[in-house]
């Protein structure tokens, strides 16, 4: 598995990246200071899973960079390690695409479980992190920011033609977009979906009438 890593401080990715290459076929191919760096750095080799820190020198935080790395690399998953583990960075991480969020005070005993975990795509949050998002919205931090778009009209029961037109792109599309959300949210009927979604505040029940 090949890792990247985006922390500002050489001690701590140093020390993470010691640990993460004592598991056999793991190998550290980025180590970056800063946003500036880690996108030049990911524009020539991809990681399987990038570890950010949320706080870093310069401009922009790793926030910026996860949003970065979703609209740019969405098949590189990420995984927060910090000292800010509680809200709103944590759901804010979460909503920015990161299947993962480790304290940096649980990071040596719990960071190879959450890159395990992540890796195949399910989401690891330490259990010293406090965060508030509700399980539906925890839910759709699954979904990408096109899946999110489709989600409202899905669960109002518009077909993948209808949905297709309305966000401008192609039938086949707008079917791929509808597997993808039944099966990140692992639902099969169109009412569940709507549950969902009127929990998690996406659509009004007074939009339905």
């Amino acid at each position: 598995m090949l890792i990247g890593i985006i922390e500002d401080h050489q001690l701590v990715r140093d020390s993470f990246k010691k640990l993460l290459e004592l598991q056999p076929d793991w190998k550290v191919i980025i180590e970056a200071c800063s946003v500036t760096e880690a996108k030049l750095a990911v524009e020539l080799e991809q990681p399987d899973i990038f570890i950010v820190d949320i706080s870093l020198n310069g401009a922009e935080t790793g926030l910026s960079f996860l949003s970065y790395l979703e609209g740019s690399f969405p098949h590189i998953k990420s995984i927060v390690a910090s000292m800010h583990d509680h809200e709103p960075y944590v759901s804010n991480a979460l909503r920015l695409g990161a299947l993962g969020y480790v304290s940096k005070r649980s990071a040596s005993d719990e960071l190879i479980d959450a890159v395990k975990a992540v890796a195949l795509g399910k989401r690891y949050i330490s259990e010293d992190v406090n965060f508030s998002m509700s399980s539906e919205n925890l839910a759709l931090t699954v979904l990408t920011n096109r899946e999110l778009e489709a989600l409202p009209l899905f669960s109002k029961g518009l077909n993948a033609k209808q949905v297709a037109q309305i966000l401008e792109i192609m039938p086949k599309t707008a079917h791929v977009h509808k597997a993808n959300i039944y099966s990140k949210l692992n639902v099969t009927t169109s009412f569940e979906l709507l549950k969902i979604a009127i929990d998690a505040g996406v659509i009004q029940l007074d939009e339905l009438t």
